[in-house]
Formats: C-alpha cells, structure tokens, sequence
C-alpha cells in the first residue's frame, strides 16, 4: 500500500496479513496509543519501521504502541511462531502483579500460546513515568531471540526489563541496554527444563543484572561478557555466583566495577 492508503492501526495491518508468506508490515512514523492488546498472532510476518536505522535507544520515541489505560493487559502480544519485530517501541499503564500484567509485550501468556522462534531486535521498552513493571515477558516460548534492544525505566524503575517464565527453552538474551531496573533479568518458575539461555553481551546500568532460583538445575544457561556496574555475587544478582551456578548457570566472562 501506498503511504495515502495505508491501514490506521498497526492491529488492522496484521489481521490483513497471511501467515507463514512472510508478509512484512512497515510501521508509518507516529505513535499508536491503543485501548485494547495488539494481537501479533499471524505467524512469520516482520514488522519494520519506515525510516529503520535509528538508534534503538530514541526509535522506540518514533514508532511507538503505548496505552495510559490498559491496567490488567499488556500493549501487546505475540501469539504466532516465527515473527520478527524490528525498532518498534511499546510502554504501556499496566500495573498487574501477575506475569503477564504488568508488561508492555508479552510473548506468550497465561498458558494459552507458546510462540516458538520470535525475535526482537533494535526495539525500545520505555516506562515513560508510567505503571509497567516489566519490559518484555517470555512465558512458555522456544528459540526466541531479544537483541540490541534498551529497557529503560523512566519516570522509575523497572522491577525488570524481561521476566522469564514457564515451559521456555533456548532464550538468547543479547547484546541489550538494562537501564534503571531493579533487574535487568528476572526468572520465574520454569518447567521442562529452565530456560537453556544464553545471556550475552548486555549492559547493565543502575540495575543488577540477574535474579533467577537456586534450585538444583532449576536455571540452565550461560551468563557470559556482560558489563555490571555493581559488584559480583549480590551487587549484580539476587545470590552468589556459587549459588546460582549450582542451580544450572554457569558465569563466564563477566564485567564487574572495579
């Protein structure tokens, strides 16, 4: 579609998409302020900002879904396989305790979808002095992918940037910008396994890095090349280094305040 002709909410441009033809939605510059969840749910389809190749710490400010009045509901969910979200923003009012509430995207949710294969790149998770406590919730999901992209608890703190939770394998967490949160990176409770993530090359300011369980095997992956600005053991996570490795992580490479 021509610019003139092009669908007014980003909900309509997805519903007009056939799933698994690799159809890719190109965001118009403005925000979207919206009243009820966007539904991600037609699989393989790529949402891209008209203009892409702006930093992702100011992108978000352009090509924005946000809501000052969902309070029990995220902006937005992603429910198909395979779909990839480029240098979009979200932040949103909801203040939920439970996972799902609470966060500006979830992939997944409340036992109902387990997306396998999404990927966030270059995307920005602002609170903008709003109720969000979280960024980016994962439950159940597979093989999903969260890149070069910034949470930044404006206005307050994030409680975290991403929640991990459920029947998850294979998260790549990597090479993103954790800024005023209390953990850049929470888990929740897993099933099947833990998490088998790779968390990689993030940088962590004015937030710890990690707050994850210690039971045995309850959180396999590698913590590896990170910059923390607080110290090891409790300056950068809920326990020791000791601890969390007996529950499966196993710690390489980090950076630590001197």
């Amino acid at each position: 579609l021509s610019p003139d002709k092009a669908f007014g909410t980003l909900q309509k441009g997805i519903d007009a998409c056939e799933a698994n033809r690799g159809d890719v939605i190109v965001r118009m510059r403005g925000a979207e302020a919206v009243t009820s969840t966007v539904n991600i749910d037609c699989a393989g389809i790529t949402i891209i900002p008209e203009g892409y190749g702006m930093a992702p710490l100011a992108i978000g400010e352009y090509f924005s879904t946000y809501s000052t009045t969902l309070t029990a509901d995220p902006v937005a969910t992603v429910t198909a396989d395979g779909v990839t979200i480029c240098g979009m923003g979200f932040a949103g009012a909801d203040a939920g305790a439970t996972f799902w509430s609470g966060a500006a995207l979830l992939i997944g949710g409340e036992g109902t979808a387990a997306p396998f294969g999404v990927r966030l790149v270059d995307c920005r998770f602002p609170k903008w002095g709003l109720d969000n406590r979280i960024g980016v919730a994962v439950e159940g999901s597979a093989d999903c992918i969260i890149e070069h992209c910034c949470f930044e608890g404006v206005g307050g703190d994030f409680d975290s940037g991403i929640y991990v939770q459920g029947a998850t394998q294979n998260i790549e967490i990597l090479n993103n910008r954790f800024r005023d949160c209390t953990y850049g990176i929470l888990f929740g409770a897993f099933a099947g396994g833990g998490p088998h993530c790779i968390i990689k090359g993030n940088v962590f300011e004015d937030s710890k890095c990690l707050s994850a369980g210690v039971s045995s095997e309850a959180n396999p992956g590698l913590v590896c090349d990170n910059w923390c600005e607080g110290a090891t053991d409790t300056g950068s996570y809920n326990d020791t280094v000791n601890n969390l490795n007996t529950g499966g992580l196993v710690f390489s490479g980090q950076h630590y305040a001197e």
